[in-house]
């Protein structure tokens, strides 16, 4: 058994940890009641901000929380990339509709330390 610490060592040392917070939106309770863009408008808003965040490498992950039987858990889901906790939140506070009142956030700390992520949803 004490050969296995030395092992679980090296292995532990040969992963790489990437610091990601996980950014769970949801509906604001007091939305704004008189917006002056369209939901359209903002919903454009948003998808540039996520592709923003994609050219600069911070976005890991972004999408709605359902399923195709119609299970629906708040507004959605971003994974970013971030050095610490008030980075996270500075980036999810520019998200177009929590900037405009629509949504709230929890972030959630992640260092992603195993697996290997190849997707790519754009071309």
């Amino acid at each position: 058994m004490d050969d296995a610490k030395p092992e679980a060592r090296r292995l532990m040392q040969r992963l790489q940890r990437e610091q990601c917070y996980l950014l769970m939106m949801k509906p604001s309770d007091n939305p704004p009641a008189d917006f002056p863009k369209s939901q359209d408008e903002l919903r454009l808003e948003h998808h540039a901000f996520l592709v923003e965040l994609e050219r600069r490498g911070v976005l890991f992950a972004a999408g709605p929380l359902r399923d195709a039987e119609g299970w629906v858990r708040g507004s959605g889901l971003l994974i970013v990339r971030a050095a610490d906790r008030k980075t996270a939140a500075a980036i999810g506070a520019e998200e177009p509709y929590t900037r405009a009142g629509f949504r709230t956030m929890d972030i959630i700390p992640w260092q992603r330390n195993e697996g290997v992520a190849r997707t790519q949803m754009r071309p």
